[in-house]
């Protein structure tokens, strides 16, 4: 085995970063170009391999043909001349995207989503230029420092014939990830990788494979037959709209999925949309600088924007209000205007009442068999063909067991299902006539809901608060009180310049508490500039680009300006200090190296 401080040509060996089945990567130093990089070197008894030669051959030339943001670069390939045969590539200074999901499972699918858009986006480049990738898993996913994810590892790609778009199948690859065609050796076309991104997404969001067995035969056969647990009953959070689309990802012929990465990606876009999520780049930047923060965040973020939008549904399609609303209750089961909400789909009380008793003050057990009461006693008019399925299902696997009912294939908590068998006639209707028009307004003659004071905190506190569509308002020392009202009242926050605006929805169950709102601090960017030949820079301890913007984060501290260290690497060090504000962009700096 070579060892750490061996010269490959102009690459000297500085540390041994890992190691899979076919080589050994380094972390190196290109000497003439004094920049860092890494070294894949073959495994030396594979060396005299024709077969393991040709693939590490073909993952050079695979990878040299493209440019993408989201693929690991290629700089040199040395084997046919060469002793040892080896790749040259950037280096990344991050993990595996396995490594961090071990050590930090995703408490959110939509987390998920946001880094399979990116692998999809790296797919969907490599498969414009004709080469399918036929190993997409974790391991060959790199998260770098700054949150960018970079797809690796072509080893077994194939060149696909463009005229064709199919490859003869070989079994090569990780089994767990494999797609049937691969598995039964038939041919292969770009759908393959659309299969494999459904597994990602399916282990990044249930936490689990969706095939598993003893030894790879097994996972081969449960492959082949394409028989895996519903996603949305493993993790009730991936609501409807992402179960959907893992299970297309996921069909069993290839003519039932995607037909391209790109209707993937658009999907996928679209769904995090719909989430209220940010572009998928920046919200992984910030994810992965600070976990466990972002997370803590994310919840409060996905319930307002839910809630909203599912009531606004309620007037358009009720069968995808139900599900928005069930996405909010999966995030908080005692979110009160999305109970209210779900109430409204029934207009009967009599059937109201007997639903709240079946499901408010009975065990598990009882309240889900009240539920197939409930729902038997409705008239048994045929629906429509394409009429959504109603059916009750196993409690499922949260801490606090909460029963499930189907709606339309995707299960929905009980507290929903509550609202639906409150009228079980009006629920067949609704869940079959998406167009009915809402239920009549309360009387105007009811009296409105009593009000409740909630100490409110700004940070920083020379925010501008606006309450409801009231205006724009400081307080004195950032805090204040609103009052809040069943329902809910939604806030707006904004501040000068450096800070991010930030929208809320008070709620009663805030009284009690101050309740903090603080923005999150604008990034700023620097571009390091340098026209001495072969120079490498890193910016804030990260390895940036020459000429390109490279990002300065803040976070949620009370800082506006920082001092950044910017370091040129070339025939010597060059360490430069910069002083960069708060939503300053375009910063250049300069290396004074000859």
């Amino acid at each position: 085995m070579i060892q750490v401080g061996e010269v490959l040509d102009k690459y000297e060996l500085l540390e041994r970063v890992g190691q899979g089945g076919m080589a050994v990567v380094y972390r190196g130093l290109d000497r003439s170009l004094k920049r860092t990089v890494a070294v894949k070197v073959l495994h030396r008894h594979l060396a005299d391999s024709r077969e393991a030669r040709d693939r590490f051959e073909r993952e050079a030339h695979a990878v040299a043909k493209l440019r993408h943001d989201n693929i690991l670069e290629i700089y040199a390939y040395g084997g046919v001349d060469s002793v040892e045969s080896y790749i040259v590539t950037e280096f990344i200074d991050g993990v595996t995207l396995k490594q961090f999901i071990t050590d930090h499972p995703l408490a959110f699918p939509e987390l998920g989503a946001m880094i399979v858009l990116q692998i999809a986006r790296a797919l969907a480049h490599a498969h414009a230029a004709g080469i399918l990738h036929r190993d997409v898993k974790p391991e060959n996913v790199m998260i770098r420092s700054d949150g960018v994810v970079k797809l690796t590892d072509f080893g077994i790609s194939q060149m696909v014939d463009l005229q064709r778009l199919t490859v003869t199948g070989q079994l090569l690859g990780s089994p767990a990830y494999m797609a049937p065609e691969h598995v039964e050796g038939q041919p292969l076309d770009f759908r393959t990788d659309v299969f494999a991104c459904g597994t990602v997404l399916y282990q990044l969001t249930t936490g689990k494979l969706p095939f598993e067995g003893k030894n790879p035969h097994e996972i081969l056969k449960r492959i082949a037959e394409c028989k895996f647990p519903d996603p949305r009953q493993v993790n009730p959070r991936i609501g409807n709209e992402l179960g959907k689309i893992i299970l297309r990802c996921m069909a069993r012929l290839p003519d039932e999925r995607y037909p391209s990465v790109g209707e993937l990606v658009a999907a996928l876009e679209r769904y995090l949309t719909g989430s209220g999520l940010g572009p998928a780049a920046a919200e992984l930047g910030r994810f992965f600088q600070a976990p466990a923060s972002y997370e803590m965040a994310l919840t409060q973020r996905l319930v307002d924007h839910l809630s909203r939008a599912g009531a606004q549904q309620l007037h358009t399609d009720r069968v995808a209000a139900l599900h928005t609303l069930d996405r909010v209750l999966t995030l908080d089961p005692a979110h009160e205007p999305t109970l209210r909400a779900l109430a409204q789909l029934s207009s009967r009380q009599r059937w109201r009442r007997a639903a709240l008793v079946g499901f408010g003050v009975v065990a598990v057990t009882a309240g889900a068999l009240a539920l197939r009461a409930v729902l038997a006693r409705a008239p048994a008019a045929a629906p429509p063909p394409d009429a959504a399925a109603v059916a009750l299902v196993a409690v499922d696997a949260r801490p606090t067991p909460v029963p499930m009912i189907v709606v339309d294939a995707a299960p929905i908590a009980v507290d929903a299902a509550a609202a639906i068998a409150a009228n079980a006639v009006d629920a067949r209707e609704a869940l079959t006539r998406p167009d009915r028009p809402p239920p009549r307004e309360v009387d105007a003659g009811v009296a409105p809901p009593a009000t409740v004071p909630v100490t409110v905190r700004l940070w920083p506190p020379s925010s501008e608060i606006k309450v409801g569509d009231g205006p724009w308002q400081r307080w004195p020392g950032g805090e204040g009180t609103v009052d809040a009202v069943d329902g809910g009242v939604p806030v707006t926050v904004r501040a000068e310049r450096c800070y991010e605006s930030e929208s809320r929805v008070v709620r009663r169950a805030d009284a009690g508490k101050k309740l903090l709102i603080s923005l999150p601090t604008l990034p700023a960017t620097i571009i390091p500039r340098c026209a001495a030949p072969g120079v490498q820079v890193k910016v804030d301890g990260r390895i940036a680009r020459l000429d390109s913007p490279a990002t300065i984060l803040f976070g949620d501290t009370t800082q506006t300006r920082r001092s950044v260290r910017v370091e040129f690497t070339g025939d010597r060090l060059d360490v430069q200090q910069v002083e960069v504000g708060c939503a300053e962009t375009g910063l250049e700096v300069t290396c004074a190296l000859p």
